[in-house]
């Protein structure tokens, strides 16, 4: 099949292009772990796979589609609007990998008949349990992705089901999705709002979309990407953390933290079951067990803002953190070095100069075995590529960046990735949506959704006292142990450090992760504040590789019998593993004291986790009992009889005047309608106020008067009106719907069973 053609080529296409620009992905790992030997327990393929995939789904998507925009006039009636664009763009992408893999193979082989100087890079250690571990760990990663997807996006015989959870939500990505598989649009516009452009981070949709016009269907076209995107974040999580805490288990933990996130509802909500009539421990377990609606313990809870369903509804999500985490991979080496570096340099004059004025601090070092040109390269290409796939998730890796920029060497890098960020962002956003204004508007808004501090202005110390410890008791009540873990991790691993003279990076490193948290609570982007909760989202996602990192080292702690006397290599051998270090002794205790602290680390850890997991518990028996497959669904009919006529009897680009559907039959048929569900254009920017008082003026049939009513519809590229009962039942538009009209002045050129009307304008 096409689409799986597709998917392939991409992937391939990306992991050669990484290869490509970083030539050595050991040498990248040397750069951020914190240990040497742990580059001996993580192999080379858990970085490249996952972000060779995003990378190439990233890439591929992004030029299909120009391609596909630059086509799509010269195309045909006859012929599939995708189908020339996806034909050049896999030819090309094919050839560019091969090109790069036989690049990759010429140099490697120039390199291994060389005469090497440099000590060989550690590699990792096949043992069979390791490679068990990361097997059995990804195998339980990707099943609960494709649960998370598939329990809410499946097919029952024909028809498509929605889970009640995302279904209102998901109605604009179906919509947009058969945009492009099924209609043809270009230029592309909202679906439930056509003639305004569009100002919403579709390319996703886009990516769904094509793999459904290449022969997917379309449950398959939206979860299959979704599942990759989602898969390959978790792993790189997992990745980073094995990277940062030399602990193998930390792999694990990561996703897990984030499948199963933190807060304080559930031990509230047990607490309440448990103390009302009746109440017990056991009937409160049975009733957390049992629920089938979202626990409403913080403003928006009971929307599941923070729950699992928030990757279920946005699947472009996963690709965008996934994005972030590639970006940190690339320029955390950098980072590292400073703190390396300085530690190494004596005085205070002379630790200023290398921090503000050294060349290393600005511009990269000289035959410097990281590449790091090339990593500039790969994140400029993410960067270019980046704003319409998830612009959110795109400022907070501008924010992290920016963050661990300010402690870093080789700042000029973070720069140029900066610069081509905010040029695309700002030209995709003319292109797209008629102004960068139009998609985003940075203002200053304190408070986020707290009801108590939203919008509002805190003057004087006991007004920011004030202020300040209303947000700490939200954060505290909506993530819990994610909140309290780094900031005691931040403390105690910084004082550590620093007695033990090792490199104090990982500490500075939470700062950088907290700023897209902090940048939610002081900046409005959108017209919707709750839209900043996904700034709040990755740096609670970055949060977890640290806390997983922490718990990982409690379940095995670093320390040794006193009779083993192991050994282990400093800290700057890690970033210069060519040069012998002087080697330190592990701490070590007597057995009799060794076995007990083993055993209460290992009890701190699971009390630890089940507290970091007992929220994520309770919402996935949420998810689970709310999308029941016997009624907790909304089902699409993907033969519905309305979607087969539109498909087959109008234009790929025709928009029509429907009642104000969000999920409907008719969507499947890739058209756009005039005025849909009101809220999700609105969110995106869209000025539903001025549009809704025009469709009502519509469906009165301009006050009655078809040659008004026919100049406005061809002004405005409506085509044909649907006469429907769905119209009833809603004040703003029962009040004003004139059945009457359509009929005594419109041509009639479609009639279902149902009572269903099309007319054409």
């Amino acid at each position: 099949m096409l689409a799986i053609i597709y998917l392939l080529i991409a992937i391939f296409f990306g992991t050669q292009l990484i290869r490509l620009l970083i030539p050595d992905i050991r040498r990248l790992y040397v750069g951020i772990a914190a240990d040497q030997h742990t580059l001996e327990k993580i192999p080379t393929s858990l970085f490249l796979i996952p972000a060779g995939t995003l990378v190439g789904l990233l890439l591929t998507s992004w030029f299909t589609y120009f391609l596909a925009y630059i086509m799509a006039p010269y195309i045909p009636a006859d012929t599939p609007t995708l189908l020339p664009a996806n034909i050049v763009a896999m030819c090309l992408f094919v050839y560019c990998g091969c090109l790069f893999w036989q690049r990759c193979f010429v140099r490697n082989y120039r390199a291994s008949q060389a005469d090497r100087k440099l000590k060989q890079l550690p590699g990792f250690r096949k043992h069979p349990g390791s490679i068990v571990f990361y097997l059995l760990s990804l195998l339980l990663i990707v099943s609960a992705v494709c649960f998370v997807y598939f329990y809410t996006c499946f097919t029952s015989g024909d028809n498509i089901r929605l889970g009640y959870s995302i279904f209102s939500d998901f109605s604009p990505h179906v919509a947009i999705t058969s945009g492009f598989g099924i209609g043809s649009n270009f230029p592309t516009q909202y679906p439930h709002f056509a003639g305004d452009n569009i100002q919403y981070h579709f390319m996703f949709y886009f990516l769904t979309g094509n793999l459904e016009a290449l022969g997917l269907p379309l449950v398959w076209a939206i979860n299959l990407p979704s599942i990759l995107c989602f898969g390959s974040a978790l792993t790189l999580l997992g990745t980073l953390a094995v990277l940062l805490s030399s602990r193998r288990s930390a792999f694990f933990f990561a996703p897990v933290l984030v499948l199963l996130r933190s807060g304080w509802n559930a031990f509230h909500q047990l607490s309440e079951l448990m103390n009302a009539p009746g109440g017990s421990f056991n009937s409160a377990i049975k009733a957390l067990i049992h629920q089938n609606a979202w626990y409403g313990y913080t403003f928006r809870d009971e929307w599941g803002i923070w729950a699992i369903n928030v990757y279920a509804n946005q699947r472009h999500l996963a690709l965008g953190v996934g994005l972030v985490l590639v970006l940190i991979f690339l320029f955390l080496p950098h980072f590292r070095r400073m703190f390396l570096h300085l530690g190494k340099t004596k005085g205070v004059g002379a630790k200023t100069k290398r921090f503000f004025a050294s060349r290393e601090a600005w511009i990269a070092r000289k035959d410097d075995p990281l590449r790091p040109w090339g990593s500039v390269i790969l994140a400029g290409l993410i960067a270019l590529a980046m704003p319409f796939f998830h612009g959110s998730c795109l400022i907070c890796a501008l924010l992290v960046l920016f963050g661990m920029a300010i402690f870093s060497e080789f700042r000029l890098g973070y720069a140029v990735v900066a610069a081509v960020s905010v040029l695309s962002a700002t030209l995709q956003a003319s292109f797209f949506a008629g102004g960068a204004s139009n998609v985003a508007s940075f203002k200053y808004y304190f408070g986020f959704v707290i009801p108590e501090l939203e919008g509002k202005n805190k003057v004087g110390i006991s007004g920011v006292l004030k202020a300040t410890g209303t947000v700490v008791s939200y954060l505290l009540k909506m993530g819990f142990l994610t909140v309290i873990i780094p900031a005691v991790l931040f403390v105690g691993l910084l004082v550590y450090e620093l007695i033990r003279k090792k490199n104090p990076y990982r500490p500075f490193l939470l700062i950088a992760f907290s700023l897209p948290l902090i940048f939610a609570f002081y900046c409005q982007v959108s017209l919707e504040v709750l839209a900043n909760h996904k700034f709040i989202q990755v740096s609670f996602i970055l949060f977890d590789i640290m806390i997983a990192g922490v718990l990982a080292n409690l379940l095995a702690l670093p320390i040794k019998v006193k009779r083993a006397g192991a050994e282990k290599t400093s800290d700057a051998a890690a970033d210069e593993p060519k040069k012998e270090s002087k080697k330190k002794k592990e701490p070590t205790l007597p057995k009799k004291v060794f076995i007990p602290v083993q055993i209460a680390s290992a009890i701190l850890c699971l009390c630890l986790t089940a507290g970091l997991v007992a929220t994520g518990i309770s919402e996935w028996c949420i998810y689970y009992n709310l999308n029941t497959h016997e009624s907790g669904y909304v089902e699409l009919h993907a033969n519905a009889p309305i979607a087969d006529w539109v498909e087959k009897n109008t234009k790929e680009d025709a928009i029509f005047l429907t009642p104000m559907w969000s999920v409907n039959d008719f969507f499947l048929s890739g058209r756009r309608v005039y005025y849909g569900w009101p809220y999700f254009a609105w969110s995106a920017g869209h000025d539903t106020a001025t549009r809704q008082i025009n469709y009502q003026w519509l469906l009165n049939g301009a006050n009655e008067n078809i040659d008004e009513f026919r100049r406005y519809c061809s002004e405005v590229g409506i085509q044909y009106v649907i006469a429907s009962g769905d119209y009833y039942g809603n004040t703003e538009t029962s009040d004003y719907y004139n059945p009457e009209f359509f009929a005594e002045n419109l041509t009639e050129v479609a009639a279902f069973e149902d009572g269903t009307i099309i007319y054409q304008v």
